[in-house]
């Protein structure tokens, strides 16, 4: 009996140390919130859905820092009113990342809309490397 217990208790913890060792792949992403992510953040505090107004905090991070000095942050707006949802660019930004694995910067966003946040290494502009969705609804 305690043997099998034992056995049973290596199975779980092995599995256990698979999803803790393996669960971060290290790839870029974008979180969006409402409050400045430099303080900050936890999963509480992490949001999609905005007013009309608000200051939407949004961070680019790179758990194992950026491959490129610089990235091409790009934020486009979906079409939802056309029959193929079009998207129409919003706003470029070219920031320098110089080792760091962290940027983050705000938008005051006025009109209402689904917008798509994506970041691109500068070699690479077709493929981007973290990509955000979030919506702006009217009040």
């Amino acid at each position: 009996m305690k043997t099998r217990i034992l056995r049973l208790c290596l199975v779980l913890s092995a599995i256990l140390q698979i999803f803790i060792l393996c669960g971060c792949s290290g790839d870029p992403f974008i979180v969006f919130s409402t409050q400045n992510p430099k303080n900050g953040l936890n999963k509480n505090q992490i949001e999609t859905n905005f007013k009309k107004g608000d200051t939407v905090y949004y961070a680019l991070i790179a758990p194992k820092g950026f491959k490129d000095d610089a990235v091409r942050i790009s934020l486009s707006k979906k079409d939802t009113k056309s029959e193929l949802w079009g998207y129409s660019n919003y706003r470029n930004k070219t920031i320098r990342t110089k080792g760091e694995n962290y940027y983050s910067d705000y938008f005051i966003i006025r009109e209402e809309g689904i917008f798509v946040l994506q970041a691109f290494f500068l070699q690479n502009l077709s493929k981007p490397i973290a990509t955000g969705v979030f919506r702006v609804y009217d009040n």
